[in-house]
């Protein structure tokens, strides 16, 4: 019996030991960005838009999973991979792709910000080029394990989406129902949104930061299933607090047909519905979903500037070591700043665009992550399962022609 409990207390402390990457990178992808893409989607679609998130559960955890496990496997990044298979103009090209994409998420995830402290009535001028510089020196000071633990708090200010879900007051049987049953038809719109969905969710720069987090972290190979439950198990909570965003948009702004321009919007227009108290909720989880994205994508650009150019870059590391990392991350950081902060900038004019090309980008580095996995000169016998590659090669398929059919209807007005 003593033997009995000593294992399950053993295995226990490793799996609290592991847990981060898969979590903070899944969570994470719920940044500003992602809030108000739900939020615009949900005010559209309503329940309808929800049948695709069980399909994004299941590609976020099987892709995370295949990141993370190159990563271990390999003990090198995915960027890493990429300039020493590919040579070093790929890299750079790659590089480019995704330093912009990333600037453009960061920028959204800043205007998230600078939304959620107007509507709590702080000047954004003032407070926003502080939390910004107090993020980067907190960063640059501290270590991995302390920069982890300000992730996880963090994390934990997501639950206030739970509550603005209960507070409006739903139809929980639609709500459910609609994961499974589609609910009413499919136009090109749809399918620009979803993309812009999927593109939030199992974004690009994910599958970097994840590569280059597990890294950072030091997983080893006999701990590769306790980070594959952990991966799981993020790919759940995020896709859980997708849904709650979404049912507490669906029953208030949907139901009354109210449209919205971002996440900011959405808070302040279902207080009539679902009272003040769930205004302020949404606020505060869009605060928090900003610093935290703002920060995580920023770290992920630094990470695959240091792997892709071999350069020493790691939370452990000082500022004298990993000048060129922690200066990669300060050069984000401060342009998404100064964007942000331009007069007449929209976060809704920019979300749903960037998060399509997030979504449009993502067979490219799912044919990165299916050579690499495949490859058992760098994955030994730890190489992909026939569901695994048919998850990426049919998820590529898929994105790419809903992709296709949203470009139409939106040149053509569908």
């Amino acid at each position: 019996m003593y033997y009995f409990f000593y294992r399950w207390k053993r295995r226990l402390l490793i799996a609290l030991a592991l847990i981060g990457p898969g979590i903070i990178t899944a969570v994470a992808d719920n940044d500003a960005a992602g809030i108000s893409s739900f939020s615009i989607a949900a005010s559209t679609f309503g329940y309808q838009i929800m049948i695709i998130l069980i399909p994004i559960m299941v590609l976020l955890a099987v892709t995370q999973e295949i990141g993370a496990r190159i990563a271990i496997v390999a003990e090198k990044g995915l960027a890493d991979l990429i300039r020493e298979r590919y040579g070093v103009r790929l890299a750079i090209a790659m590089y480019l792709l995704l330093f912009l994409v990333n600037l453009a998420v960061v920028v959204m995830d800043v205007a998230g910000l600078k939304a959620a402290l107007s509507l709590f009535g702080l000047n954004p001028t003032m407070f926003l080029p502080m939390i910004i510089a107090g993020l980067f020196a907190f960063v640059v000071f501290s270590n991995y394990t302390i920069v982890e633990r300000f992730f996880f708090v963090l994390v934990l200010f997501y639950i206030t989406y739970v509550a603005s879900a209960f507070l409006a007051k739903p139809d929980w049987g639609q709500a459910v129902t609609s994961l499974v049953i589609p609910q009413g038809g499919i136009t090109p719109r749809f399918f620009y949104v979803a993309i812009a969905i999927v593109g939030t969710t199992v974004t690009a720069w994910g599958q970097f930061f994840i590569n280059s987090y597990v890294k950072d972290k030091r997983i080893t190979l006999e701990h590769l299933r306790y980070n594959r439950i952990e991966i799981y198990l993020g790919a759940l909570i995020t896709v859980t607090l997708t849904f709650f965003t979404m049912v507490a948009v669906a029953a208030t702004l949907f139901t009354h047909n109210i449209a919205i321009a971002d996440a900011a919007d959405a808070a302040l227009a279902i207080a009539p519905f679902a009272g003040a108290f769930a205004t302020v909720l949404f606020g505060v989880g869009l605060l928090f979903a900003g610093v935290l994205g703002c920060i995580v994508v920023a770290l992920t650009t630094a990470y695959a500037f240091s792997e892709f150019f071999g350069y020493s870059g790691s939370l452990d590391e000082s500022f004298r070591k990993s000048r060129l990392f922690y200066t990669t991350l300060l050069v984000q950081l401060s342009i998404g700043t100064i964007v942000a902060m331009l007069p007449g900038v929209s976060l809704f004019r920019i979300t749903l665009i960037a998060n399509f090309i997030n979504g449009l980008i993502l067979p490219v580095i799912f044919y990165f992550l299916y050579q690499f996995a495949n490859n058992e000169a760098v994955m030994g016998r730890y190489t992909n399962t026939k569901f695994q590659n048919w998850m990426l090669a049919g998820s590529a398929v898929v994105i790419v022609l809903a992709s296709l059919m949203g470009l139409v209807g939106q040149v053509v007005g569908w």
